[in-house]
């Protein structure tokens, strides 16, 4: 993999405040991460009480818990086999220890690396903080880089069964929002957006989408957001 970062991103501190996750910018403003603005729709809050009614508050836990699990192991393997080469055998010495902190997240990393080996080519950054003033919203970026001859931002998923591709529309809000952020950083704009999706069935998918499409519904979702948030309760957990 050829990695390239030509671009000096800034240091951001990360607040955790009322149970939101918050990025503080240089200049000092605070802006909530897009998984935090994703997590706080009205609609998917209530979906997910309803089903955690329904499985149980125990087994909702330790459903929640083990997909978590699995998905920051995935990452991080992903993230080290990204950063390899002939000179950096990172990732090929750690392999007992990715097999021994997650099995199962070792073995849906087998099915990705067929389709990371194909369609990535060069890194441009990989698990980056960025931040948008357009939208005031901030993030961590999988990654930016060259995706079937392309310059993508690609969001990496795991699920324990393989989603449509109508359930996905939050993770291309996302990816589009990373993709402002990066535009806004380097100046160079990103067109393209991709979700790589790997099930515990191990099925693989390749969801391809184009930036423009959801900037709008960035922004509606960002000015719902603000609109929604109690700034009296965040002040007081400053």
């Amino acid at each position: 993999m050829n990695t390239a970062n030509e671009f000096e991103f800034p240091e951001l501190k990360v607040h955790n405040i009322n149970g939101l996750r918050f990025y503080e910018t240089p200049e000092g403003l605070k802006y909530p991460s897009i998984t935090t603005v994703l997590g706080k729709q009205p609609g998917k809050q209530k979906g997910l009480q309803e089903w955690r009614e329904r499985v149980g508050e125990q087994q909702a836990n330790i459903i929640a818990g083990k997909a978590a699990r699995r998905g920051s192991v995935f990452h991080q393997i992903v993230e080290d086999y990204l950063n390899s080469s002939k000179s950096n055998s990172y990732y090929f010495s750690r392999i007992d220890e990715y097999k021994q902190k997650n099995f199962l997240a070792w073995c849906m990393f087998g099915e990705m690396r067929p389709y990371l080996d194909e369609c990535l080519t060069k890194t441009i950054i990989q698990e980056q903080n960025m931040y948008s003033n357009k939208y005031k919203v901030a993030g961590r970026c999988d990654f930016v880089g060259v995706y079937k001859d392309t310059i993508t931002v690609v969001d990496f998923k795991t699920a324990t069964k393989m989603k449509k591709e109508e359930w996905c529309e939050d993770y291309f809000i996302q990816c589009a929002a990373y993709a402002s952020m990066y535009e806004e950083n380097t100046g160079i704009g990103v067109d393209d957006i991709a979700i790589m999706m790997v099930a515990e069935d191990g099925q693989v998918n390749l969801f391809e989408k184009k930036t423009f499409e959801y900037l709008d519904k960035l922004e509606v979702m960002m000015e719902e957001f603000y609109n929604n948030l109690d700034y009296k309760e965040l002040a007081a957990s400053c």
